[in-house]
Formats: C-alpha cells, structure tokens, sequence
C-alpha cells in the first residue's frame, strides 16, 4: 500500500512540476515577445529620425535646384509619400494593437459591445 501511496506522491509532485515548467516556460515566452514589442518600437523610433532626415535633404535639394514640377508632383514627394505610407505600417505593427489581437479569446464585454453597436 505504500508503494501505491508513493507512486501517486509521484504523480502529483510531477504534475505539479511540470505545471512549474509550463508557468516558467509561459513567462519565458511573455518576456521574449514583450523584448521584441520593445525592440519593434525603437527600431520604428530610429525609422522616422532616418525619414525626416533623408526627406528633409531631398527637400532642400529639389528647393535649391531645379523647382519645376511640370504640373505633377515634385519628386520628392513621391519618396516622402511611399516613404510615409511603408513607415505608417511599420507604426501601426508596433503601437497598435492589430496582430496581437488576433490571437486573443473574444471576451463577453466584446460581444455585448459589438451586440450594442449593432442594435443601435
């Protein structure tokens, strides 16, 4: 009976551990993916310094040279625009909320919102 009693001991201290394990390897993953959010958003931080550096000297140049738009865009404004739009992107993967969202259970304050709006 002993034995018996010791190998449900056993069992239970190694559920309990590998619940541990689990919690520890849960928590891993929350640091390592908080570390990339954190790296996601000084790297996005150095991107506009570049942006505003680079098209402020493009600018400074079509305003110093040739200013002549032959009634289109000047050509630094195609840079500033692509430029912009790629970085809004780059601003919304890393303040917004857009990816990790997708991931999350839907909550009942979600639904009852959703079911709010529409009602309305």
């Amino acid at each position: 009976m002993t034995v018996g009693a010791r190998q449900d001991g056993n069992e239970t201290r190694g559920s309990s551990e590998s619940a541990r394990v689990a919690s520890v390897a849960s928590d891993e993953a929350s640091r390592e993916a908080a570390i990339a959010r954190l790296k996601r958003k000084r790297k996005f931080v150095s991107d506009v310094a570049a942006y505003v550096t680079v098209n402020g000297v493009l600018w400074l140049i079509w305003l110093l040279t040739d200013r002549s738009t032959d009634g289109s865009m000047p050509w630094p404004a195609w840079i500033s625009v692509i430029w912009g739009f790629l970085l809004v992107i780059d601003a919304w993967r890393a303040y917004g909320d857009w990816p990790r969202s997708l991931n999350r259970p839907i909550t009942e304050t979600e639904i009852e919102r959703e079911m709010k709006r529409r009602s309305d």
